[in-house]
């Protein structure tokens, strides 16, 4: 009998204990999507393990970046095949894109699509915001974020759980373009309509001071020419 009352004070507590974390992460990660949370957890046990493995030839790197470079080194390598015609790779390689299953969208996070056109051309842009709430176009910071991914892949799917973390980093409204792609459209298109929203949010009223422009990889280039 002794047994059993032990065992059942152990599952009682095992169960509260599993209770109070199933409230307290979503509640720590402002987020109730199930896949968010399990990647933010993994993320941050590997970056607490970092924290005491140190790496000896890249000392600046910090403990999250490692984990995060760690997580992104499980996804398989995406074989090339050299026989495709380059646009049938160009469709391969974005459906291998892994950035939104290492960094998806939280379920706080707020995205809104909006359409701009300058000199008759036009573009789509998705306004990205941490928080439920609708992102504000009068905001007073904004970050222009042009994607990476070789001006091949990338699109608001898979960078808007990474675009949200820049908003909830610099607490700031970030645009995200969805700028044309090779090969179906060669540069400088790309350039083209990186230049239009720009000068589209000006034209609507936006001052150049409350606006920087960013970009990872093919998008820092963007950036650079924009």
């Amino acid at each position: 009998m002794a047994f059993f009352n032990c065992l059942f004070s152990i599952i009682k507590k095992l169960t509260i204990l599993a209770v109070l974390v199933a409230i307290v992460i979503p509640i720590y990660y402002n987020s109730t999507n199930p896949k968010y949370l399990g990647l933010r957890l993994l993320h941050s046990l590997i970056s607490i393990k970092n924290i005491f493995v140190s790496d000896a030839d890249r000392p600046m790197l910090s403990p999250e970046y490692r984990a995060f470079e760690s997580m992104l080194r499980r996804r398989p390598l995406f074989q090339i095949d050299p026989n495709l015609d380059p646009l049938e790779l160009a469709k391969n390689i974005r459906a291998s894109f892994p950035l939104d299953t290492i960094m998806p969208r939280s379920s706080s996070c707020h995205v809104d699509k909006h359409a701009y056109e300058n000199e008759g051309h036009s573009v789509d842009a998705h306004w990205i915001h941490h928080e439920r709430a609708k992102p504000k176009l009068d905001a007073d910071r904004i970050i222009i974020y042009l994607h990476g991914g070789g001006y091949i892949v990338g699109d608001v799917q898979a960078y808007s759980g990474f675009e949200c973390h820049l908003s909830r980093l610099f607490n700031v409204t970030v645009i995200h373009l969805e700028y044309r792609l090779v090969p179906e459209h060669p540069l400088p298109a790309a350039v083209d309509d990186a230049l239009t929203l720009y000068r589209a949010l000006l034209h609507g009223g936006i001052p150049a001071s409350r606006l920087a422009i960013m970009g990872d990889s093919a998008g820092g280039g963007l950036t650079l020419l924009t």
